[in-house]
């Protein structure tokens, strides 16, 4: 699988990251956050889950990307959070971009680097 994920080196009670790596397509991202909000990991002092795009090449289309966000839709433990995603190319940076117009109910931001994605999620 193309991503990992683990706690965040200097906040591991309060951020979650997801570090995608190598080649990342739909099915592994689905997976991905299906397991998350089946297991044990967001609990309740989590504030948010930094998704690593950076140095990935991320096969993900907008018919997809559609089906992802009618999942994220219906997960509640996902609203209670914010979603920082780092992206290091326009292709990759419509995605949280888009996510955002489509996911009112969600928090979610675009960001360049792994400080400013930290520093969102710990101003809540």
């Amino acid at each position: 699988m193309g991503m990992l994920i683990k706690e965040h080196d200097q906040y591991p009670e309060s951020i979650l990251v997801r570090n995608f790596v190598d080649s990342v397509d739909f099915d592994e991202i689905l997976s991905s956050w299906e397991h998350l909000v089946t297991s044990e990991l967001i609990t309740p002092d989590i504030k948010g889950i930094i998704n690593d795009l950076s140095g990935c090449e991320l096969n993900l289309d907008l018919e997809n990307f559609a089906i992802l966000t009618d999942f994220l839709k219906k997960q509640d433990k996902l609203r209670l959070i914010r979603l920082a995603v780092i992206a290091d190319s326009p292709d990759k940076m419509i995605f949280p971009m888009l996510g955002d117009l489509k996911l009112k109910e969600f928090e979610i931001q675009p960001f360049s680097s792994m400080e400013p994605a930290t520093r969102w999620l710990l101003n809540r």
